[in-house]
């Protein structure tokens, strides 16, 4: 009876060693192929970094030597939309520090600047010389950063680059990884003098909100299981067919990645959650563009619609841009009629389809706050007799802005016409003072501010 009970036994713990073995087997295949995925997303997005960067400096080069507007007109719009594109792919690397800040904002201003140039060469006005002697500098500094990634590029090629262990390495501080290769090339360009003129922004005041605020979410920390419910609920269970984890990221805001494949070919999406208060931070479409079905009115609403929906209440639109079957329109916060430009929200819409295939709210979450808005000193009569006569003044509102120094400024917000252009002016609601002035653009695409 023993011998036999003893047989039992050792044939239960056989079945449940090969049961634990095919377990720990499948969760290493899993975790493997997890690893593979985030590995070679990161090498695609650096080495179409690394593409963009060369042909922008081509680009560049080329605008040294040209004399024909037409030429001129197609050189900027390609370097507008290759600089978007760059800093699009250098934000999917797994460096989540201040190594890569400066280079972010060189490629964002980059994109802006030409954008503007782009339309007023379009406008048949010329290049002025003040504008070519920027262009000339935009160019330098392009050759210094295609020169940087280069020694990275050879890094990758040579197999001297783990993206995994770069990745493991975010979590530490910069100080901490400072031995690693791609952390010291990034630190290098930082280094490096670049310089960019500052003349046209992607909506109002948005680049004043690059810098890192005070983290101003509330509530419990979450675990991956949760941030992927949370994810999946976000872009719609109906859309979602499979869902894997991602990245986690360790910037100014800590957060969970959740790859969601769709069944309306527009994905893979990747979506950004933070640990703590589990609120979405992203939302980044590595899917094909559809070809257009709905009008820049329609997406605008579906844009508006969302927000509501997501609970993001008394959102009004401020700056709207169409581009290849897509849309992307910038919302701020309303408090009590005064809109607050700090606290911004991007959403980007399928023209194809009217889904929701972008989101970025991390100024809204690092910014918005109750706040007391006080009575101006000014009142709103005072405020416009110091707008210049010129102006022909169609709209008038009290605003919160945003200062180059990370404060909040309140103003009184004057729209109005000079001729055939519009303009936007900022009066210091407390001491009179012109704060800022925004020239509108409205084109095919939508409107652009500078």
């Amino acid at each position: 009876m023993r011998p036999r009970l003893g047989w039992i036994v050792s044939g239960l713990l056989l079945v449940a060693l090969v049961i634990t073995g095919v377990w720990g087997y499948n969760q290493y295949m899993q975790n493997l192929d997890y690893n593979n995925r985030t590995s070679n997303l990161y090498e695609k997005s650096f080495y179409e970094l690394v593409g963009y960067v060369s042909n922008i400096e081509t680009e560049l080069s080329k605008m040294m030597v040209s004399s024909d507007q037409g030429q001129n007109i197609k050189m900027l719009s390609n370097v507008w939309r290759q600089a978007e594109s760059a800093g699009s792919n250098l934000s999917q690397l797994p460096l989540r520090h201040m190594a890569l800040d400066k280079t972010s904002t060189f490629l964002s201003q980059l994109s802006d600047y030409c954008r503007y140039l782009t339309i007023k060469a379009g406008e048949g006005k010329p290049l002025t010389v003040e504008e070519m002697e920027n262009l000339k500098e935009l160019y330098n500094s392009c050759i210094n950063l295609a020169n940087e990634l280069k020694v990275l590029e050879d890094s990758v090629n040579n197999g001297a680059i783990s993206w995994q262990e770069i990745r493991d390495k975010g979590n530490q501080s910069l100080e901490d990884v400072s031995d690693d290769l791609v952390t010291k090339q990034f630190t290098r360009i930082e280094e490096t003098s670049i310089k960019y003129p500052t003349l046209i922004y992607d909506g109002p005041f948005s680049d004043t909100l690059l810098k890192p605020k005070k983290l101003n979410i509330q509530g419990d920390n979450i675990d991956y299981k949760e941030a992927e419910k949370i994810a999946i609920d976000f872009i719609g269970r109906n859309r979602v067919e499979k869902a894997s984890r991602g990245a986690e990221t360790q910037g100014t805001i800590q957060s969970w990645g959740v790859y969601l494949e769709t069944n309306d070919g527009e994905g893979p999406l990747y979506v950004s959650v933070s640990k703590k208060g589990g609120k979405v931070i992203s939302v980044i479409s590595e899917g094909m563009v559809q070809d257009a079905q709905i009008d820049y009115k329609e997406a605008e609403k579906i844009a508006k619609e969302f927000l509501n929906k997501k609970g993001y209440k008394d959102m009004e639109i401020t700056y709207g841009q169409r581009h290849d079957g897509t849309a992307v329109f910038n919302f701020a916060f309303s408090q009590d009629d005064v809109i607050i430009y700090p606290d911004l929200i991007k959403v980007k819409v399928s023209l194809g389809t009217g889904n929701i295939i972008g989101f970025e709210a991390l100024n809204f979450l690092t910014a918005h706050r109750e706040r007391t808005i006080k009575e101006p000193e000014l009142s709103l009569e005072e405020a416009r007799k110091l707008v210049n006569k010129n102006l022909d003044i169609t709209s008038e509102r009290l605003a919160i802005i945003p200062s180059q120094g990370g404060d909040e400024i309140l103003c009184y917000e004057f729209k109005g016409k000079f001729g055939e252009d519009n303009f936007i002016v900022y009066i210091n609601a407390d001491t009179g003072k012109e704060e800022n002035i925004l020239k509108i653009l409205n084109t095919d695409n939508g409107t652009l501010v500078i």
